[in-house]
């Protein structure tokens, strides 16, 4: 394959993503990352002040980006980001990462725990990806691009609530991928391990005996940066990926290899 094939595989030119959570940490790379592949992408987060730093970063490199400030549980905020998106194009890919942490001991997790991170970590997704999924299925084709974790897949001490909105991620995003794939959709799920980020940062650095054990159980002796999730964001959101669907890619060092 010539390099110019390649690079038509990635190409993302001339298409319009939204990416949620793209304030900062893992949303933010995945905004900078399909804006790096040529995409139009509008930038979605609560957090108004970070989000509007954060576009502006990208517009300075030349990316294609605009924000809005919006929350995935709200249903104003919801309509407008439909007329948001409404008013550019129709759009190609939709990646929910906006989400929320709690550690809670089991013991003391509580019903609002869970109906707090599943609102956002699962409802919000689901929300956000109805708005745009009729007409990705009448267009004929779409990549949605939902954001799991380790706790997607494993347990997770002191998260239960938190892995449980992460599985049902997951077997949304297959259930989903078996249904709307006739109509030329796909949809997939990353799912990080231990990321570097504001979220994640106070956990995997807030103890040296946990940082340690944390890294020893790492083959590749390191945390992951949010930029290197950028190849998958890529990967999945371009024709690359056209046959690639239900599925759940870990990006975590080697974590689940041990």
């Amino acid at each position: 394959m010539s390099d110019d094939s390649s690079k038509c595989l990635f190409d993302i030119t001339g298409s319009l993503a939204v990416v949620t959570g793209a304030a900062r940490g893992v949303g933010l790379a995945a905004a900078s990352a399909l804006a790096q592949q040529g995409a139009s992408v509008l930038m979605v987060d609560v957090l108004g002040e970070e989000l509007k730093t954060s576009c502006s970063a990208l517009r300075a490199a030349g990316r294609k980006v605009t924000a809005l400030q919006a929350s995935v549980t709200d249903n104003g905020d919801l309509t407008r980001l439909a007329e948001a998106a409404a008013a550019r194009q129709a759009v190609s890919v939709v990646v929910n990462c906006a989400g929320i942490m709690r550690r809670t001991d089991i013991d003391t997790m509580t019903s609002q725990d869970l109906q707090d991170l599943w609102e956002v970590n699962v409802a919000g997704s689901v929300a956000v990806t109805q708005l745009f999924l009729p007409q990705m299925m009448e267009q004929g084709y779409g990549k949605i691009i939902n954001v799991g974790s380790l706790g997607s897949v494993i347990g997770l001490e002191r998260r239960t609530a938190y892995a449980t909105t992460k599985g049902a991620i997951t077997q949304y995003t297959v259930s989903l991928a078996s249904e709307v794939g006739p109509y030329g959709v796909r949809a997939n799920v990353i799912a990080p391990g231990y990321v570097d980020t504001d979220m994640a940062g106070p956990y995997i650095w807030g103890e040296r005996d946990r940082t340690e054990r944390l890294l020893e159980r790492i083959p590749l002796r390191r945390f992951a940066t949010p930029a290197d999730l950028d190849g998958a964001f890529m990967f999945l959101a371009s024709a690359a990926s056209d046959y690639i669907t239900g599925q759940v890619l870990l990006i975590d060092g080697g974590w689940t290899a041990n």
